[in-house]
């Protein structure tokens, strides 16, 4: 389905069954914004006026790998993930977006200025095809191609690569978009057959093949012709998009590759060695990092890919079997250089989990989903505040492990992590290097051990 950040920005990309690509930033139709991105339009239960059950009374679908046989896991470090996602996140709403990843407007603002600087095309074309909240954008991903590409896969060669991909594939993985019907894929391929048998060219309102139709059908009004424009001249857009892409390689990307490579390698090891100290099960679900993902049909592997740009959203794309889970650096962060720095200096855990409560509108969102689990816009209205900037703020608390989230009919949840109490103590404890004692609750141990007073 298309680019979830976490919003498919809560990346982003979606749901399940279907490619899709998940951002904690994306707009609203299926789950809370898109990027997710991970890059729709908010969906709220009984706003039709039809009565519809509670969908909270139904359980959350979270990814069970007791079901059938459990998928592949493979971690892989390749900067070509982090390049396509700084295309993302600097294509992101200044107003909105910005905000929600920590390599900070400057930078994005800098990235861009250097890109069109060089072709003040590239940015528009960037965003026609991978989505920069305009009408008539598509919000493509290509992450779910890298592990595709023959090794080496570091963004140069991949984009040597992308011309060789068949038509048909480039084709699906840039149309594939959130909401789009199970069988989009055999109504694409019957449309390119058409188009091949018939040569079809003119405008949307000459569009005499069925199938073409019937694809057009499944998009929404305002991006109708730049599916139809794309089709009528695939090689053209395919060419198009690769030289925009390398527009930021040249201008941007390239000169973060040497600093990045190291710290994505750290961050795959340190992931290596989680995976080998915990059941396969506990390991997903710790990567995820509070995501919980529907097993789509027919998963046979996850992809986890470190990443420093999309900090602190998720992305993740499911396409042809494989769902590529990009993640924010965190297993390596900077705790061991803080510590050797200065034993006594608080990690970076530590530091995002306190940090996210200094904020009197996140401790009202922690008590409303006390209560309940809430999705975006019924927080927002609760809060009296814009679906950015309350999706902003739930991209900290699950990044800083307050809340988790999952997508249920159409909309993304979000859940309070039952133990939070419990690991505020304990990290705290932990930090001040005092461990907690079996059976003495907090207030009879801080009776026992307070200074006196003088």
């Amino acid at each position: 389905m298309g680019t979830r950040t976490e919003p498919q920005a809560e990346s982003a990309v979606s749901p399940a069954t279907r490619g899709v690509s998940r951002v904690e930033t994306r707009p609203e139709p299926k789950a809370e914004p898109r990027t997710a991105s991970v890059s729709g339009s908010g969906a709220n239960p009984g706003a039709s006026g039809e009565a519809r059950p509670d969908p909270r009374l139904s359980a959350p679908r979270a990814v069970d790998l007791r079901r059938g046989r459990a998928p592949e896991v493979e971690i892989i470090a390749c900067p070509t993930y982090d390049f396509l996602l700084s295309v993302h996140v600097s294509l992101a709403s200044p107003d909105d977006a910005y905000a929600d990843y920590d390599v900070g407007r400057a930078w994005i603002e800098s990235a861009r200025a250097r890109c069109a600087a060089r072709d003040p095309q590239a940015l528009a074309t960037l965003g026609r095809y991978l989505g920069d909240g305009r009408p008539g954008s598509l919000h493509a991903t290509l992450i779910s191609l890298v592990w595709q590409c023959p090794e080496p896969r570091d963004p140069a060669h991949f984009l040597a690569w992308l011309p060789t991909l068949p038509a048909a594939q480039f084709a699906e993985a840039l149309l594939d978009q959130e909401g789009l019907s199970l069988d989009w894929v055999s109504v694409l391929q019957a449309a390119l057959a058409e188009r091949a048998n018939r040569g079809t060219t003119g405008s949307t309102d000459e569009v005499t093949s069925p199938a073409l139709e019937r694809l057009l059908e499944s998009y929404a009004l305002d991006v109708r012709p730049t599916v139809y424009a794309t089709l009528d001249n695939l090689e053209g857009a395919r060419a198009e998009l690769i030289g925009a892409l390398r527009v930021w390689l040249d201008t941007v990307f390239a000169a973060e590759t040497p600093r990045l490579e190291p710290l994505l390698a750290r961050e795959a090891a340190a992931m290596e060695q989680r995976r080998r100290e915990l059941a396969l099960e506990p390991f997903i679900e710790l990567a995820m990092r509070g995501v919980q993902v529907s097993r789509p049909a027919g998963l046979r592997r996850i992809i986890f890919a470190p990443s420093y740009f999309c900090r602190p959203a998720v992305y993740y794309h499911f396409w042809r079997g494989t769902l590529t889970f990009c993640a924010p650096i965190e297993f390596s962060s900077r705790d061991a250089e803080s510590s050797w720095a200065d034993p006594r200096a608080p990690g970076d855990e530590i530091l995002r989990f306190f940090e996210a409560l200094g904020d009197s509108t996140r401790l009202r969102i922690l008590r409303l989903l006390a209560d309940r689990e809430m999705y975006l816009t019924e927080l927002a209205e609760r809060l009296g505040l814009t679906k950015a900037t309350t999706k902003h703020h739930m991209v900290r608390l699950r990044a800083a492990g307050f809340v988790t989230l999952y997508d249920r009919d159409r909309l993304t949840y979000y859940a309070l992590r039952p133990d939070v109490a419990r690991r505020a103590a304990q990290m705290l404890d932990a930090y001040l290097g005092r461990p907690r004692q079996p059976g003495i609750t907090g207030a009879a141990r801080d009776e026992q051990t307070a200074l006196p007073l003088v």
